[in-house]
């Protein structure tokens, strides 16, 4: 699991670095070269897609995704859990419900081309969200089997104070 987490992180932390030099070449072709170049503006708007899906999924795993703990602290240790579990559950069909909407843009998209990256099918940006949507399914799994296993949300140590 090290492995696939590592390379989540590699190919988030690639596109934003892709994402950030398409942009600058756009600004300096444009405002210091006077010629635009039509297809850095498609191109970051693909990658900063994919790097932000990508990074949902590496926070996800991490566990420091956006949470609000100030209700779900004030709970004793196994309604915590129980409620977690099912927030869990939530999420899961949740994802399933966007992949499902995702997978059939992908299909009704699949033989039409972006504009300025005319090689390039709108079917993969779809294909690429389905590919990081699969990864937080994976992620949010993982943790709920955490949880079930262990009894406890405190995988962190900076997670859920137990309450005073």
């Amino acid at each position: 699991m090290r492995y696939l987490d590592r390379t989540v992180e590699a190919v988030a932390t690639a596109f934003f670095i892709a994402m950030f030099g398409a942009a600058l070449l756009q600004v300096m072709a444009r405002y210091v070269l006077f010629v635009p170049i039509p297809w850095t503006e498609e191109l970051a708007r693909i990658l900063f897609s994919w790097s932000m899906l990508l990074g949902i999924a590496v926070a996800i795993r991490r566990r420091e995704h956006v949470r609000v703990l100030a209700l779900l602290e004030r709970f004793p240790a196994p309604l915590r859990t129980a409620l977690e579990i099912a927030f869990a559950v939530v999420i899961l069909l949740l994802l399933l419900s966007l992949a499902r909407g995702t997978l059939q843009m992908a299909r009704v998209t699949w033989n039409s081309h972006l504009i300025a990256l005319s090689w390039v099918r709108t079917g993969y940006l779809y294909a690429g969200q389905l590919v990081a949507i699969g990864l937080m399914f994976l992620a949010v799994v993982l943790e709920t089997i955490s949880l079930v296993r262990d009894g406890r949300t405190d995988r962190r140590d900076d997670a859920v104070a137990e309450p005073s």
